[in-house]
């Protein structure tokens, strides 16, 4: 790995809550470990109803770097904004607030931004449930340097590197790439909204396969709630990606997140209609898929949608949807 210039650089790490007192003195704590010290810590509490903001406000009053802010629920896209709004550095680092992080991830990101002159650097991940998890002190770990093309093109590599390149954290981000961005109001996946816009404002982005941010799954975060009609708000995020590639004239990406859309919207059909049974959204369902399919094709990434399967959904979704249950009921 090349050395980076020591610096006194500012970075500003934000950590956007609501309502999560059992979980949030892990993550401020993992923040306080840094090994890199110049931090602005911005905790922006969304209106909790429980004792995080107090939880929140005891850290702030022993360490002079920690600034809460407290303001009424309007939800995780104005937090978003309003942190970028008001922070100090020339580097952003976001952090959810019931994840936690290695030690010297701020400093290994800030090294490997700095040392390949990028515009944001990012690192590895793992997901799970434990509250102490151990990072593994690792010697093997890779650093690759590429261009904001190649960031877009790791968007449909896998669900993992879908996940690293979409989300907002395990990320260090020069702030001046959000000038004319925002995340949208009201949305509960923006960061799948903005991050292809970040990502292509970039000349260089750099990775490391060093795992350095835990992803702590609880039933009570956004993910692990039961299915409700604003969960499904992705899908709008995966259209316009179509229209973003399209006119970046990148062909290759256009078929895919195509082919991605089709594919979520087909997956979305049997949850709208039988877990939310919501018959407007199930009607959206079918007449996008109607509007975005074209004879012929198949999605070579699900190996179930042929060109029959995805010809015969879009005929009638609710024959497929029969016959899909009736397959998976005999392999059973």
């Amino acid at each position: 790995m090349i050395k980076a210039e020591k610096s006194n650089s500012l970075i500003t790490v934000i950590i956007p809550v609501y309502n999560v007192e059992n979980n949030i003195s892990h993550c401020i704590e993992s923040v306080l470990k840094q090994t890199y010290k110049n931090l602005e810590i911005l905790i922006i509490d969304d209106g909790s109803t429980d004792n995080s903001y107090n939880i929140c406000q005891k850290y702030a009053d022993k360490d002079k770097r920690i600034k809460v802010i407290h303001q009424t629920n309007q939800g995780i896209a104005t937090v978003r904004n309003a942190g970028v709004k008001l922070a100090k550095g020339d580097y952003l680092f976001w952090i959810d607030s019931d994840d936690y992080i290695k030690e010297n991830i701020i400093e290994r990101l800030y090294e490997n931004l700095v040392a390949y002159d990028a515009d944001i650097s990012i690192c590895d991940f793992i997901k799970g449930s434990e509250i102490n998890y151990i990072f593994p002190e690792e010697n093997n770990f890779t650093v690759e340097c590429f261009s904001n093309q190649h960031g877009l093109e790791l968007i449909y590599k896998n669900d993992h590197y879908s996940f690293i390149m979409a989300a907002s954290w395990a990320k260090l981000i020069k702030k001046e790439l959000y000038n004319g961005l925002s995340y949208p109001d009201g949305k509960i996946f923006e960061d799948i909204y903005i991050s292809h816009h970040l990502i292509n404002k970039c000349k260089k982005i750099v990775f490391t396969n060093e795992v350095m941010y835990y992803y702590y799954q609880w039933p009570e975060s956004i993910l692990g709630k039961q299915l409700y009609i604003e969960k499904l708000d992705y899908l709008g995020a995966f259209e316009e990606r179509i229209d973003f590639f399209k006119k970046l004239k990148y062909d290759d990406l256009v078929q895919k997140a195509y082919l991605q859309y089709l594919h979520s919207l087909m997956w979305e059909y049997s949850r709208a209609k039988d877990i939310l049974k919501d018959k407007s959204m199930v009607k959206y369902i079918v007449s996008q898929y109607r509007k975005y399919y074209r004879f012929g094709i198949s999605n070579p990434v699900y190996k179930h949608e042929t060109k029959s399967y995805m010809f015969l959904f879009y005929l009638s979704p609710y024959i497929t949807d029969i016959c899909g249950k009736i397959k998976n009921k005999l392999k059973g």
